[in-house]
């Protein structure tokens, strides 16, 4: 089998960087099967492009390469994570600057995940992983740049990986990495909290709220009501064909989420919605 290498980024399409990436990683390991996941993750938000990644991993088969970069730290001091205190006593290492956030490889059980420390790896962080930080300047571009890591360290480090090398090779362990801590739904009284985590090309809107969530927390026979904003619907359907067109509407989605739509229409234009937005849901 062709080696699998997906890519997630903020960087969007209109500018040539994820071609670039690819390029790197061809020259590496020609016959490469490189998927796109998306490159439409808002700039910065680290959050939403865990919760993509942790949505869209367990999918893929066995060592597949996963390169996420989302790095509001790259060239400097990352807000999100611990500083870079170097290493330089291996031969063949390299030192990325001072105060910089680290570059990753997670080796998990069966897949690996590359990019920044600072929490959008988490999905990749299972009991049995092991965590090394991208030291060994073999496995990354002869000059790195202060700005576009996904290109001189991200992009080739997963070629290589690609192409088998131990994962231990590109350079120490990393025994403390940043986890990042998602939204959680809270149940307040008789009503479950929980907000919007993601917006899809439909405008159709992801949140927090699992499915076994609701079926904990509510009887079988109850009507739940979905309030978000001024906006109230009543009952959860199964499928979007239920709702009249331009009525909103409430369905557990793929991810095996509680996803608020508009039948036929854009759902974050027509409730004005936000990432991060409340959502309440109460038994009738």
């Amino acid at each position: 089998m062709r080696p699998v290498i997906t890519l997630t980024t903020d960087f969007g399409l209109d500018d040539p960087f994820v071609g670039i990436m690819k390029g790197v990683i061809l020259n590496i390991v020609p016959d490469a099967q490189i998927v796109d996941i998306t490159h439409n993750i808002e700039p910065q938000n680290i959050t939403q492009a865990a919760l993509i990644l942790n949505a869209t991993y367990p999918w893929f088969p066995r060592k597949t390469v996963h390169v996420v970069v989302v790095d509001p730290g790259v060239g400097g001091g990352s807000r999100s994570g611990p500083k870079n205190p170097g290493i330089t006593s291996k031969k063949n290492t390299t030192n990325l600057g001072p105060a910089i956030r680290r570059a990753m490889v997670v080796q998990s059980k069966f897949q690996t995940f590359i990019g920044p420390d600072n929490g959008v790896l988490t999905p990749g962080f299972h009991p049995d992983c092991r965590v090394y930080e991208i030291t060994n300047k073999k496995y990354f571009l002869k000059n790195v740049s202060n700005t576009f890591h996904g290109r001189d360290v991200f992009a080739p480090c997963a070629g290589w990986i690609a192409n088998g090398i131990a994962h231990s090779k590109v350079g120490p362990r990393v025994l403390k990495p940043v986890h990042l801590d998602f939204p959680q739904p809270l149940l307040k009284g008789a009503s479950l909290h929980g907000e919007i985590i993601h917006i899809d090309h439909f405008g159709n809107l992801t949140t927090n709220i699992s499915a076994e969530l609701i079926h904990e927390t509510f009887l079988s026979s109850a009507t739940i009501n979905v309030q978000i904003g001024k906006h109230c619907i009543e009952g959860l359907v199964t499928g979007y064909y239920q709702m009249k067109g331009g009525q909103p509407g409430a369905i557990i989605n793929s991810w095996n989420q509680l996803e608020i739509f508009y039948r036929e229409d854009n759902a974050k234009k027509k409730l004005k919605a936000r990432m991060g937005q409340s959502v309440t849901l109460k038994a009738n």
